[in-house]
């Protein structure tokens, strides 16, 4: 399957800092750990969160476009409660002026789940118990389904010039920018 041009931009123009998240939220390892789960999970109720509030402006567009940006956000406190956490408080919302920027955000928020789904099957492979952690893989074998009409929705918009590259590529690493700062 080729990848498209936008996603393909999207990719090169927010590697860099995908690859230092990776490296220095060492996430899949403070969620196996029971006694740092909490507080990971809590960074990531804070980071989805400040995704949902921030692409909420742009639901319609979205669900124009058919397609429906995941809310993790009950999920992941549903999560929080289950392991005894205090709920942490909420970012600063933050005002996405174009489409296509919201498009850059649901896109660090729908990859995540990618990888989610990665890591919750190493864990049950490995045996570590899942509690809280429900969120990493909430769409099952739908997940790929919801990626690939994620993936329609982002060219349908750049083709038919609801959405810019340009406001894409600005809002994922924007997004991802505030993945660093929370997950870090």
């Amino acid at each position: 399957m080729s990848v498209s041009p936008v996603l393909q931009s999207l990719r090169t123009a927010t590697a860099d800092i995908h690859t230092a998240i990776e490296t220095e939220a060492d996430v899949e390892r403070r969620l196996r750990d029971l006694a740092e789960r909490p507080a990971m999970v809590g960074r990531f109720l804070v980071l989805h969160r400040a995704v949902e509030d921030a692409v909420a402006p742009w639901r319609a567009a979205f669900e124009a476009d058919g397609y429906e940006p995941d809310r993790r956000s009950p999920l992941i406190l549903a999560g929080l409660e289950a392991l005894g956490a205090p709920t942490p408080a909420r970012e600063p919302s933050v005002a996405l002026p174009t489409y296509g920027e919201a498009i850059g955000w649901v896109y660090v928020a729908e990859g995540s789940m990618l990888g989610g789904r990665i890591m919750q099957k190493g864990m049950v492979r490995d045996g570590i118990p899942l509690t809280g952690l429900e969120f990493l893989d909430p769409w099952g074998d739908e997940t790929g389904s919801r990626w690939r009409a994620f993936m329609r929705t982002m060219e349908s918009a750049c083709a038919s010039g609801r959405a810019t590259q340009d406001d894409v590529l600005k809002g994922g690493r924007d997004a991802f920018g505030v993945a660093f700062r929370l997950l870090v």
